[in-house]
């Protein structure tokens, strides 16, 4: 059989890793034993999951995504994807886009940033602050690392000003990321959310995933993009 998206988009949340009955799957996806069991084997067909003893289907931490491709192969809107998701696997679909476009990508980056000096200059025993980046993208461009920094927010509302607050603390860690590293030219705070509204705060980009690649493609012709720039050493 050919493969639903629709029933597909009720399977995927419930595609954790790990082993389960098929019947466990057809009772929390409202799929009926015989149709999950055609749906798991087409799954399996196309790389993603596989069958135990008949009964039981075992999925890797990166099946659900490879669903959720499929589901977009399907011609499934990317929002409708991105909301049988969790969180954590909203991140690895945002990563899984950069690397699409080429980026060299990591999640939860966490890094210990030094306190500094006036001047900009890092301080010798000082105290240190931990920061984490969702998402990050780094693609060589004219002989020069460039770096997107993702805040991935997989929220429906969220208000104005929190917002704002969101996009400070962005460029707050941007600062931070490229004077942390020394092969970094400059980096480009994101904020990816699941909105179908693009938008800008004081430079940063709030980029719908549904349009995210085609923010990838157009990035360096986006007028008053804040892009933040490694400080020179003192």
């Amino acid at each position: 059989m050919g493969i639903s998206k629709l029933l597909l988009l009720r399977m995927i949340p419930y595609m954790n890793e790990g082993s389960m009955s098929i019947e466990e799957l057809s009772s929390l996806s409202g799929i009926s034993n015989p149709l999950c069991y055609a749906i798991i084997k087409d799954l399996v067909s196309n790389g993603i999951g596989s069958i135990q003893d008949d009964e039981h289907v075992r999925f890797t931490a990166m099946d659900k995504i490879n669903a959720a491709i499929l589901a977009m192969r399907l011609n499934t809107g990317i929002d409708e994807i991105a909301r049988v998701l969790h969180w954590r696997d909203f991140e690895m679909l945002t990563a899984e886009i950069l690397e699409e476009n080429n980026y060299a990508t990591a999640r939860n980056v966490r890094l210990k940033v030094r306190g500094r000096r006036g001047g900009g200059s890092r301080s010798e025993g000082g105290s240190t602050t931990m920061i984490e980046i969702d998402v990050v993208g780094i693609k060589c461009i004219d002989g020069k690392n460039r770096a997107l920094l993702l805040d991935c927010k997989h929220w429906q509302y969220m208000s104005p000003s929190e917002l704002a607050m969101i996009c400070k603390r962005q460029v707050a860690r941007a600062v931070a990321f490229v004077n942390e590293r020394d092969d970094i030219d400059h980096a480009i705070p994101v904020v990816v959310v699941l909105n179908e509204i693009p938008s800008m705060i004081d430079g940063v980009p709030i980029v719908p995933i549904t349009r995210l690649r085609e923010f990838l493609n157009d990035i360096y012709s986006i007028d008053n993009l804040s892009i933040v720039r490694r400080l020179e050493e003192c």
